[in-house]
């Protein structure tokens, strides 16, 4: 099997892993726009990435189809959604209305100029380092909100660890044999998912 191949059937695996936690977070008593809900319609748009990637790497990309770019954009579209979904979700849990009102238009302006810039152009850094701000501001929030009650510390756990698994690919060489660097990279998400998901239970599940 090709490192493509692996990469995608781990892809697969990581994306279905990803929408079951989402439908668990989607739990009765959720206000619609509260911090919990967000991260579960976040966790939705990241299963979804993961399967586009599983199409693209699986069925598109080894033949060079004519489709392997528009699914590409259409993958890193969705990565930048769930980038800002995130970033409304944490303000949700620790900002009031003018401070969730100004992430909305920085959000969207980010969302508009990444969308942009992911269509006109294969760029994965633009994509890459908005995640990484994002993840960074939600995580900071969170070691400040620990002493507050309003922080997660297995949400925090869940970033680092994806951060950690994030830097696998510029660092990882080859991967973990016979799984190559990709197979090694969504290996590595599916135990920060289910981390991720974890602290996603402790968020507010109310519209303050």
């Amino acid at each position: 099997m090709t490192d493509l191949a692996i990469s995608a059937l781990t892809n697969a695996i990581l994306a279905a892993e990803i929408f079951f936690l989402a439908g668990l977070s989607f739990r009765g008593g959720l206000e619609r726009w509260s911090a919990a809900w967000l991260f579960a319609l976040y966790l939705t748009f990241i299963g979804l990435a993961n399967l586009l990637g599983t199409i693209d790497h699986g069925f598109l990309e080894p033949i060079d189809h004519p489709a392997n770019i528009p699914v590409r954009t259409a993958t890193r579209s969705v990565i930048a959604l769930a980038t800002f979904t995130l970033l409304m979700c944490t303000a949700r849990q620790f900002f009031g209305a003018l401070g969730t009102r100004i992430c909305l238009v920085a959000g969207l302006a980010g969302l508009a100029a990444t969308v942009w810039v992911t269509a006109t152009q294969d760029n994965f850094l633009v994509l890459v380092a908005g995640n990484f701000v994002v993840m960074l501001l939600t995580l900071g929030l969170h070691l400040w909100g620990l002493r507050r009650g309003t922080g997660s510390l297995l949400l925090c756990a869940g970033i680092v660890a994806s951060i950690a698994a994030s830097l696998i690919i510029p660092f990882g060489g080859d991967g973990v044999e016979p799984l190559g660097l990709y197979g090694t990279f969504h290996i590595a998400l599916i135990g920060a998912s289910f981390i991720l998901y974890l602290g996603g239970r402790d968020l507010k599940a109310r519209v303050a």
